[in-house]
Formats: C-alpha cells, structure tokens, sequence
C-alpha cells in the first residue's frame, strides 16, 4: 500500500503505515483485552475435585487458549457478541491473574436446599463454553 503514490521512504508513506498499524493494533481483540487492569482479588471457590474442571488457576496464554477480549474493574470477560460489555451468559476469568473460578461458568448457584441444588447453572450451552477460553 502506497498513499498517493508516494515514494516510500517519504514522511507521508511512513505515516500511513503508522495509522495502519494502529487502526490494525485496535481492532484487534488481544490488544483491547490488553489494555485492561483488574485489581480486584478471585473470589473464592471451592477446592478441585477430580471429576470436575480446574479451578482457582489463572488462565495459560499459550495458543491453546483464548484470551479474554474486555474487563470491568472487577474481571475480564469474552466478548463473543462483540458488544462491549459483560453479558450474563459470556465466560469470566477473575482476579489480575486471570483465575478461572466457578463464577466463570456458572451465572448463579441455586441454594443448597433447592429442589435444583444438583442441577447445573452455566452462563450459555455447555457445548460451546468450552470454546470460551479454549482454542480448540
């Protein structure tokens, strides 16, 4: 790409390479969830259990994994509708580290005394929660 037809090494070339990579360095999602500062601690949650998934970790940023696209003061969260904002049913990752907590999947949990006590509450479909965080 060449504005104008300029010869590249001029002032104007360079320049619109910069705002290229700019406008390339905003639209893109891990820049956004970058710029993000959670400093808020991870609730607590209950310990790992064998059949269950981990807990209490933060999440890795290897290419196996999604990073989150947005956070409020409080956690980060995927964006998947690209709205701007933490939806009920989006994936959250809690504290500075990014720690994957229960509050992550599950929107609510039901009280122990209720008839759906054992019942799971996710934020959206188990068969694409998964996708949230990983790159699969």
């Amino acid at each position: 790409m060449n504005p104008g037809n300029a010869p590249c090494g001029t002032a104007s070339w360079r320049r619109g390479r910069r705002a290229l990579a700019l406008a390339a360095a905003l639209l893109w999602p891990g820049v956004a969830a970058a710029q993000c500062v959670v400093l808020v601690a991870a609730p607590r949650t209950e310990p790992e259990r064998p059949d269950h998934h981990p807990v209490g970790r933060g999440l890795p940023s290897g290419p196996d994994f999604r990073q989150p696209d947005g956070c409020t003061s409080e956690f980060w969260f995927f964006d998947d509708d690209r709205d701007g904002s933490a939806d009920p049913a989006e994936a959250r990752l809690f504290g500075p580290d990014r720690q994957v907590v229960c509050a992550s999947c599950h929107n609510a949990i039901p009280a122990q005394d209720s008839i759906v006590a054992t019942e799971t509450y996710l934020r959206q479909d188990p068969k694409t929660l998964c996708l949230s965080c990983h790159a699969l």
